[in-house]
């Protein structure tokens, strides 16, 4: 199972992203949302961060703290709580 984390300024709207993402997954991918002060916390096991569009500027900060692939969440996406389209997305960065 993909351990995906999501990443933006509270964790709170990413909350409801992470949930649908997981539920597009059909129980292939464990997904969760934190801050962004507080995700490297919870990096135990996690193969990929996706960042909310409104810090994609902390990709770089964010990929100087971690060893996994760190992406944007894409805004139309993120925007209408895509999770399946979303969840493609991760399938392609992960080539699954």
């Amino acid at each position: 199972m993909k351990k995906i984390m999501l990443v933006c300024n509270a964790g709170m709207s990413t909350g409801m992203l992470a949930k649908r993402i997981q539920e597009a997954s059909e129980g292939t991918m464990e997904v969760h949302a934190y801050g962004e002060a507080e995700f490297i916390n919870y990096m135990d096991g996690v193969d990929l961060i996706l960042v909310g569009p409104q810090i994609r500027h902390q990709i770089p900060t964010i990929e100087a703290q971690v060893a996994v692939p760190v992406k944007a969440i894409a805004p139309q996406h993120y925007g209408m709580m895509d999770g399946k389209g979303v969840y493609k997305e991760i399938k392609k960065i992960l080539k699954d």
